[in-house]
């Protein structure tokens, strides 16, 4: 199974909600949520390759993780992350760096 890319995102609640792009959402209880890891990886563009930054979502039940990556998000990554952070703290969600 392929990678999610998140487009959109809201946590809110006690509960986070993924959007692929689509109408429609899919929302996860935090206490479904293993982990949420910043991590980074190899993308092709063009004829080289370059570092980019991502956040993994590991949810129970679920075999491959959702990913946010910076560029295919609309909203400011750096934001983006706080926000993850704080719901993480919150929820008492493990949040790797």
């Amino acid at each position: 199974m392929a990678l999610q890319y998140v487009k959109q995102f809201n946590a809110d609640m006690g509960e986070l909600s993924l959007n692929f792009g689509d109408k429609h959402w899919k929302r996860f209880p935090a206490q479904k949520i293993k982990s949420i890891q910043n991590t980074k990886v190899t993308k092709k563009v063009l004829f080289f390759k370059k570092q980019v930054d991502c956040i993994e979502i590991h949810v129970n039940d679920e075999p491959e993780p959702f990913v946010i990556q910076r560029g295919v998000i609309a909203d400011d990554f750096v934001w983006v992350k706080d926000v993850l952070r704080s719901f993480a703290a919150k929820n008492k969600v493990s949040f790797v760096e």
